[in-house]
């Protein structure tokens, strides 16, 4: 058909069809497509689902090896020490007898701890499945043979378990290994004996006296049937698979619960030979991607597909400096996580056809309401026009036609009567500027409820960041108390704190914020060091910058004071905004800031006078960015407003600008901004600040660590009530280790009941909690009289004044904000329970010897090659190559070499380290 034809066809249709067949027409068509795009994106999700799960998985088993894997390896170095310490000997292996029995006790994990001598003495302490103990004795004597005895209750021989001929420890592998390898290292995996468990051992070949002849060996073996419990009980998904091989293929654990090994021919079992026909299908399928798992450097995912059935996987390397090199492999079916979705689609096909029935009725429906009165109208129109003047329609239908109606027959009547009188009209305008007033009165009522709206959310806001903050906050302090870990670690752990902080800073200003548009934003000034602030904004944003390959410079003159007195957050505030722009509109070249002090030369300013304390500092901040278009510059400062660059930038919100000004005019100055396309922009702001002395700035107090409880203290019991876990683990972290016995509740309820239970001597206290609230458990608890004894502390993350006075009129002892410092919580807790503490300071400082302290300048009488063997052996904690370096240290600084062998004394070798990368 012509399309002529067709619109003249298209002309005649009643506008009940044209409307039945558009309305339905659209939504068969936006049904259709969301479906569509529905069921795709379901699809999408699920993989990256799939993937992020499988790191996370893959993950979670890295550090649990590491975990599982550093025991042996921390009892050879106890039982190092021990040696050359001459606690015990390798001449006399009887008196090792029952420290090692003693010793295997305390290690559920370990199957046996050994030693032995190059004369083939051997001595063992061992745990059998039954949790028997035993001694094992092989010695010359005895013509080798291996001897297992049972034992009492103290730890002395009894009875014979077993004996086995021939067995001189001189000719087993493992000791082969430890002689040809030299240094501490794991041995090949094996098979027990006298149980059906696999073993892996770490072996310490041992030199007392550093001549290259070996005195003896420890040996600590490791069951490693702990692994595929931990891996099956992971519970990824209903199919899901996780199991590790080495680079033999050979299983050594799975969480499908196959014993990964042969007990009677003690031979371990290939992946490709395993029962489990998935292990089998992925480890062939892995073969024919990779001919060789050494080509695996850190990690590879692959999707493998077996019956229609899609199989994500993914083979990460576990390495070990000692040698170990493990492959974890994880298997997630696509199909554990596509059923709901496939079964949300069938749903969705059958409500997607019953809306579009369900459409077409209502289309019909509609349209024949719309119609009606369209028609009604056409005919009182045309007998209007025939001169019926007293023809009038029916009001009805939608509001549009309603209106339609209304003023037809208005102006009909307007035909059919004459103008009202002028009384009349003043009398209509009178009325309607009453209308108009109430509608003003009406529109201001909204306005005060929209601004009450606001600073509910932004409370809201406030609370739901602080709480992930807390955590933050609180693990990245946490961490700084690890005594192990690395300088450069401690320096990232550092910057985060610091973010983390300033972000709190910026979380709890928020509020202060919303008041510019009221007109109330405050000034609040105070003495800080602007040197410290440029050098934090500077860490804050170099990685923004080296991330995209920048230069960003900080300059100041050198007349610019260092401490002075004015509003720091909101000077921090501006030169963020200003900064974050000219970063993020930046691709090549360099961001920089320089600060002079100036009296009168770009601005003049009445709050100058004579006082000579007080300085105008000029800032500029420039960039080598694309630029603003001079169309822009007027309206720059405007709200909401953006230039062409940052709407095709889809960031920001057009607010920094303007709040930035505010803050620079509160602080008694102005900004202005000059800017070239293709060149760059630059701005430049002054502020009106006043000099102060070093001495009126406020010093940040050395807060002593808390190490422990003094020994006379009770065994205090602490209970910690949060609805998010994290929470509750980070106190538990930062509790547990200090002394304090600790259980956890999620909800009000709970607290209630392990507090009757267990009785408590000190709560803290969430009070926004799911089933019952802090507010409800804490007046609960204090209604009973011994409630009265038990301490209870408020933590939560309202930003509202008012909140405490609620919490403590709910019968809290004490409130606390987080994110909190864990000086807060040491002080809460000996502020209610009085307990006394052990701090970092208390115990003598190994640093100070014979009246002489031990810093990095001491460390440079000893040549570079010195400094780079001893950091690197203190980073792997290698005792005995610290104590050979030490001994390289001449009699003329004795107290150098002294001051040394009491950190390693105190197993303080990360203070070795500190001082050397500090001489560095």
């Amino acid at each position: 058909m012509k399309i002529p034809n067709l619109t003249k066809v298209i002309h005649q249709l009643p506008l009940q069809t044209v409307l039945v067949t558009s309305f339905v027409t659209q939504i068969i068509i936006t049904v259709g497509i969301v479906g569509y795009l529905s069921i795709k994106n379901s699809e999408k999700i699920v993989t990256e689902m799939i993937n992020n799960l499988s790191e996370e998985i893959g993950n979670q088993v890295i550090q649990n090896l590491d975990s599982y894997l550093t025991l042996p390896q921390q009892i050879n170095q106890d039982n190092l020490r021990l040696v050359k310490s001459n606690f015990l000997t390798f001449n006399n292996l009887d008196k090792w007898e029952n420290h090692l029995w003693r010793q295997i006790q305390d290690f559920p994990d370990i199957a046996f701890i050994a030693v032995v001598n190059p004369k083939g003495e051997y001595r063992a302490g061992e745990r059998l499945e039954n949790n028997q103990f035993t001694i094992n004795i092989v010695s010359p004597k005895n013509n080798f043979t291996f001897e297992s005895f049972n034992t009492n209750k103290l730890g002395e021989k009894t009875t014979l378990f077993q004996s086995l001929p021939d067995k001189d420890i001189r000719k087993q592998v493992w000791y082969q290994q430890a002689i040809n390898t030299g240094k501490s290292t794991w041995s090949d995996l094996h098979i027990s004996y006298l149980e059906p468990l696999l073993l892996i051992s770490n072996l310490q070949p041992v030199d007392v006296d550093n001549n290259g002849i070996f005195d003896g060996f420890l040996n600590a073996t490791i069951k490693l049937d702990h692994i595929s419990k931990f891996l099956k009980d992971l519970q990824i998904s209903p199919s899901s698979q996780i199991f590790i091989v080495n680079n033999e293929g050979e299983l050594i654990a799975n969480s499908t619960g196959e014993i990964p090994f042969n007990f009677s021919e003690k031979t371990l079992t290939l992946a490709k030979n395993s029962n489990d026909s998935l292990t089998r299908f992925i480890t062939e399928s892995l073969s024919l991607k990779i001919t060789n798992l050494q080509e695996i450097k850190n990690n590879k995912k692959f999707i493998f597909t077996l019956d229609n059935e899609n199989y994500f996987t993914q083979v990460i390397r576990y390495q070990d400096y000692l040698g170990l090199d493990w492959f974890v492999v994880v298997v997630i079916p696509q199909s554990d996580f596509m059923a709901s979705i496939n079964a949300n689609t069938k749903h969705t096909i059958l409500l997607s056809l019953l809306g579009v029935l369900i459409s077409i009725i209502i289309g019909y429906l509609i349209s024949r309401w719309l119609a009606k009165p369209i028609q009604e109208l056409a005919t009182a129109s045309y007998d209007f026009s025939q001169g019926n003047l007293q023809t009038r329609v029916k009001i009805q239908g939608v509001k549009e036609l309603t209106n339609l109606s209304m003023t037809f027959n208005y102006m009909a009547d307007e035909l059919l009567t004459s103008l009202n009188s002028l009384e009349k009209i003043n009398n209509e305008l009178e009325n309607r500027v009453l209308e108009r007033t109430q509608q003003l009165t009406e529109a201001k009522d909204k306005a005060e409820v929209a601004n009450h709206a606001k600073s509910t959310f932004l409370a809201n806001m406030s609370h739901e960041l602080r709480t992930p903050l807390n955590a933050i906050l609180g693990f990245a302090q946490l961490m700084m108390r690890s005594q192990t870990l690395p300088p450069q670690d401690r320096e990232k752990i550092s910057i985060i704190n610091r973010s983390g902080e300033y972000l709190l800073t910026l979380i709890n200003n928020i509020l202060d914020l919303a008041k510019i548009e009221a007109g109330k934003t405050s000034f609040n000034p105070h003495n800080f060091d602007l040197y410290r602030l440029l050098d934090e904004l500077e860490d804050f944003l170099r990685l923004n910058a080296e991330q995209k390959a920048l230069q960003l410079i900080f300059e100041r003159h050198p007349d610019t004071p260092q401490y002075i007195y004015t509003d720091s957050v909101k000077l921090r505030q501006v030169l963020i905004n200003l900064l974050s722009n000219a970063l993020k509109f930046t691709k090549e070249g360099g961001v920089s800031v320089f600060v002079t002090p100036e009296n009168s030369s770009l601005f003049t300013k009445e709050t100058m006078e004579d006082n000579s304390d007080k300085i105008n500092l000029i800032f500029e901040v420039s960039d080598t960015g694309a630029g603003i278009e001079a169309k822009d510059l007027q309206e720059l400062f405007k709200a909401f407003h953006q230039t062409d660059t940052g709407k095709n930038s889809q960031e920001g919100t057009g607010l920094g600008l303007v709040i930035s000004r505010k803050f620079i005019t509160l602080m008694g100055g102005d900004i202005t901004v000059n800017s070239e396309v293709g060149v760059g922009t630059t701005f430049i702001f002054n502020i009106i600040a006043q000099k102060v002395d070093s001495l009126s700035i406020e010093k940040e107090s050395i807060v002593s660590r808390v190490i422990g409880l003094q020994p006379h203290d009770n065994k205090y019991r602490i209970l910690v009530v949060d609805d998010k876990e994290v929470n509750c683990q980070l106190l538990n972290s930062l509790l547990t280790p200090i002394g304090f016995e600790v259980k956890e509740a999620y909800n009000g309820q709970q607290a209630v009941k392990i507090w009757k239970e267990w009785q408590p001597h000190l709560i803290f206290m969430d009070m926004r909690m799911p089933v019952m609230d802090g507010y409800e458990a804490t007046q609960i608890i204090k209604s009973e009289i011994k409630g009265n004894a038990t301490a209870v502390i408020a933590l939560t993350a309202s930003v509202l004044e008012e909140e405490k006075v609620i919490c403590l009129s709910a019968g809290c002892d004490d409130f606390l904000r987080k994110p909190f410092r864990q000086e807060a919580i040491f002080n809460a807790i000996e502020k209610h329970l009085g307990v006394e503490y052990i701090y970092e300071e208390d115990s003598s400082s190994p640093m100070v010897k014979n009246n002489k302290i031990l810093t990095s300048e001491s460390l440079k009488i000893m040549p570079e090659t010195w400094l780079e063997e001893m950091y690197q052996a203190t980073l792997i904690l290698d005792e005995e190559k610290v104590m050979s370096l030490i001994t390289e240290i001449s009699e003329n600084h004795k107290h150098i070499a002294d001051s040394l062998q009491e950190l390693v004394n105190n197993f303080q070798l990360e203070e070795i380290a500190k001082l050397i990368n500090n001489e560095k």
